[in-house]
C-alpha cells in the first residue's frame, strides 16, 4: 500500500508540473524524473502510459524543430514504455493508438515502419469503435496514407467510416476539416471517400 501511495505521490506531482509548465520541452527531465519515480513504486499502467505519451510528444516536437536522431530516440523510449502499456492492459486503446503513431514517425517521412503501425491503428478501432477522437485521427490518417493501404486496409476503412457516419452525422464535415489542416484541397479526400462509398455499396448488394 506505501509504495502504491508514493507512486501516485509522484504521479500527481508530474500532473501538477506539466499543467502548469508552459512548455513541456523546458520541464521534459523534471517530467520524466517524476513518472520515473511513480514508476519505480508501483507498476500502474497509467504511469506506461503517460511516460509513452510524454516521450511521443517530445518526439513529435524533435520531427518538427529539432533533429531526427533525438526524433528517433525519444520513439525509442515511448516504443518501450506503451509496450508496456500494452502488456499490463492489452484493451487499452489508446495505447495502440500512441504506438501506431510511433512507428508511422519513425524514419518521417519515409514511413518506414508504416507496416508496423497500421495495425496498431487498426486494433485501437477495433477495441473502441465508436470512439470519435479516435476514429477522426485513424480515419484520417489512413485516407491521407490512402497509397499505402492494401485491399483489406481500404475493406476495413470502408466499414469503419459507414459505421462511424450512421452514430455521428456532422463526422464527414469533421473529417474535412482535418483535411484541410494540412493540404489546401479536399478534391484528394473526397476522391477517396467517394472510392469507399462505392466499396460500400458494393458490399451490401446481394451476389448474383
Amino acid at each position: 500500500m506505501t509504495k502504491e501511495y508514493l507512486g501516485f505521490h509522484y504521479y500527481y506531482q508530474y500532473k501538477a508540473q506539466r499543467q502548469a509548465a508552459r512548455s513541456v520541452e523546458q520541464v521534459f527531465s523534471s517530467l520524466e524524473k517524476n513518472l520515473s519515480r511513480a514508476r519505480r513504486f508501483s507498476q500502474q499502467p497509467l504511469f506506461y502510459q503517460e511516460l509513452g505519451r510524454l516521450c511521443l510528444e517530445m518526439a513529435m516536437a524533435e520531427n518538427e524543430f529539432g533533429s531526427a536522431a533525438r526524433r528517433d530516440e525519444f520513439l525509442l523510449r515511448a516504443e518501450e514504455s506503451l509496450k508496456q502499456q500494452i502488456e499490463a492492459n492489452p484493451v487499452d486503446s489508446r495505447a495502440f493508438y500512441n504506438l501506431g503513431k510511433v512507428y508511422l514517425l519513425f524514419n518521417f517521412p519515409l514511413l518506414t515502419y508504416a507496416d508496423k503501425g497500421r495495425p496498431c491503428l487498426r486494433r485501437a478501432l477495433e477495441l473502441k469503435p465508436a470512439d470519435e477522437f479516435l476514429n477522426l485521427n485513424i480515419i484520417y490518417i489512413d485516407l491521407a496514407q490512402w497509397e499505402l493501404l492494401n485491399s483489406e486496409d481500404r475493406e476495413f476503412l470502408a466499414r469503419q467510416l459507414s459505421f462511424i457516419e450512421a452514430r455521428t452525422p456532422d463526422f464527414r464535415d469533421r473529417l474535412r476539416r482535418r483535411w484541410r489542416e494540412n493540404f489546401p484541397s479536399t478534391d484528394l479526400l473526397e476522391e477517396r471517400l467517394a472510392f469507399l462509398s462505392s466499396f460500400n455499396s458494393s458490399l451490401r448488394s446481394p451476389t448474383k
